[in-house]
């Protein structure tokens, strides 16, 4: 039961990585106006054109994660490489959240979910592959 539940955070996790990466690198002015309510209009030329290069490669890095997630998600659930590359990924992802809650204040409740979700999703992982439930994931893509 564990090892699908696994999975089903998994699955979720890739696919906000891929949504949310692609979507970031291709209508980055809008979300960074509307969802971080970043007036960018505000901005001098150039500072605004370097904030949006660093958003796009930012978000080019999620979705490149994802794509990493997706591609090798039947050894992310096996012992090995693939498995710790994953988990680091996750686990970096959470400690980064933590670490800005920490220094720069509380985000808004949303991102506090993320990093809930995240955290989850990385320990189920880790649990399902370490206790060798990974077999019990075979079914479910």
């Amino acid at each position: 039961m564990i090892a699908r539940i696994a999975k089903l955070c998994f699955w979720g996790y890739v696919l906000m990585l891929l949504g949310i990466g692609a979507s970031g690198i291709l209508i980055a002015p809008w979300e960074l106006k509307h969802v971080f309510m970043l007036p960018l209009d505000s901005l001098a030329d150039k500072v605004q054109a370097t904030l949006l290069n660093q958003y796009r490669f930012m978000k080019a890095v999620e979705l490149s994660f994802g794509l990493f997630c997706w591609v090798w998600h039947r050894s992310i659930f096996q012992p090995g490489l693939f498995n710790r590359v994953f988990l680091v990924g996750v686990f970096l992802g959470v400690a980064a959240r933590l670490l800005s809650w920490l220094i720069d204040g509380q985000p808004h409740w949303v991102f506090l979910i993320f990093a809930v979700l995240e955290l989850l999703t990385g320990i189920l992982c880790y649990w399902t592959v370490s206790r060798g439930q990974e077999s019990n994931t075979r079914g479910f893509l």
